[in-house]
């Protein structure tokens, strides 16, 4: 079968070419200096250090009025604001040396593409009094902020995707910034140098099925009997001839029976005998005690798919995938969220800390496009 013509534009990408400004302003009449080299880094003097400073919060103000620009400000003075390059050797020397500005330039400007101001953390004056993070590469303000009267809106990190995740260090770094009442960013730049941003939050999943504490001893003795009726079927069990089972959370009907997977089966030994619940099922109890419904989410790349109601009443909002079994990447983080959010749904990765399991949610997002 031949393959439908679609009629559609692709989206440009940008090449970024050195020597070449990407905005459509016109440059000055008489060209603007190059950044000067002090004491090993790069400074702009006055005028026009003021007028990136105040305009675009570029660099950091020194005492002469001169600013200090990082490497990644340097590129996007440079693209952005008809500023010449120190020299044209200057952006292959510094890769040498640090082969990650070539990332950096590109998040820099992809994080400003809306409008939005992004400041380095070494370029935030003790002043203002923000409490940075190490981990921190930058924070961000919305374009119609002030920022140097107003407090940022977001803590921003990046990374390849080829790079490892560290899942509980992100745990840690996104209740820290939550704490200070700001947004998790984090932005992936891949091997054709675009750029996926994400936002990273913590999510609570919740529904409203009934709880073990819930049910009568007559509905407990009831799943009991029933439970002893069990038939082993693969890993799991089936209960034959049930026609009034007392708790939908658990199991699937078919064949007139009750399916229950492995995990149902066993934590449902531990609640019937008062048992503790061992190391494995701990996930699944916890899940289990915020009132959800656990289904399997193979088919979804995930452990399980997670409803707030009966399954059939509506779709699963919730992928859940325990910390041992997530991605080891940003690539395949990157493609487990976009696989969750293709089909309506949220990706959580569980991990726990302090003897509570908390729920990591990935979302891609555009800063003040959203």
């Amino acid at each position: 079968m031949a393959r439908q013509n679609r009629k559609f534009t692709p989206r440009q990408r940008t090449t970024r070419p050195l020597g070449a400004s990407l905005t459509a302003n016109q440059p000055p009449a008489q060209p603007l200096q190059a950044p000067l080299l002090r004491d090993g880094d790069w400074y702009i003097e006055p005028p026009l250090s003021s007028r990136l400073y105040q305009k675009s919060g570029l660099g950091e103000m020194q005492s002469d009025e001169s600013i200090r620009l990082t490497p990644e400000e340097v590129m996007f003075c440079h693209w952005h604001r008809h500023v010449p390059l120190p020299s044209e050797s200057w952006f292959q020397e510094l890769v040498n040396t640090d082969s990650d500005i070539i990332a950096r330039s590109i998040v820099f400007d992809t994080a400003r593409s809306g409008g939005e101001i992004l400041i380095p953390v070494e370029n935030i004056p003790d002043k203002w009094g923000i409490e940075t993070l190490e981990s921190t590469w930058a924070l961000r303000w919305n374009r119609e902020h002030v920022f140097s009267k107003q407090s940022p809106v977001a803590h921003v990190r990046w990374a390849w995707t080829t790079d490892d995740i560290d899942w509980a260090e992100m745990l840690h770094w996104t209740r820290e910034v939550h704490a200070r009442g700001m947004a998790a960013e984090f932005f992936v730049i891949d091997e054709e140098m675009d750029v996926t941003m994400y936002l990273l939050a913590i999510d609570q999943p919740s529904g409203h099925q009934p709880l073990w504490d819930s049910f009568s001893s007559k509905d407990k003795a009831e799943l009991e009997s029933l439970w002893d009726q069990r038939i082993p079927r693969g890993t799991g069990w089936y209960i034959p001839n049930v026609s009034d089972w007392p708790w939908n959370s658990i199991g699937v009907e078919h064949l007139s029976g009750r399916h229950l997977r492995e995990e149902e089966g066993a934590w449902l030994e531990v609640l019937l005998k008062g048992l503790d619940v061992p190391i494995e099922l701990e996930l699944f109890s916890d899940l289990m005690s915020r009132g959800v419904l656990l289904r399997p989410g193979f088919k979804f790349g995930s452990r399980w798919r997670v409803y707030e109601t009966p399954v059939g009443d509506a779709h699963a909002p919730w992928l859940v995938q325990p910390v041992e079994f997530a991605p080891s990447t940003w690539e395949g983080a990157c493609l487990a969220v976009r696989l969750s959010e293709g089909v309506n749904k949220t990706w959580l990765c569980a991990i726990q800390s302090q003897s509570q399991w908390h729920y990591l949610h990935m979302q891609r997002w555009l800063p003040g496009r959203n």
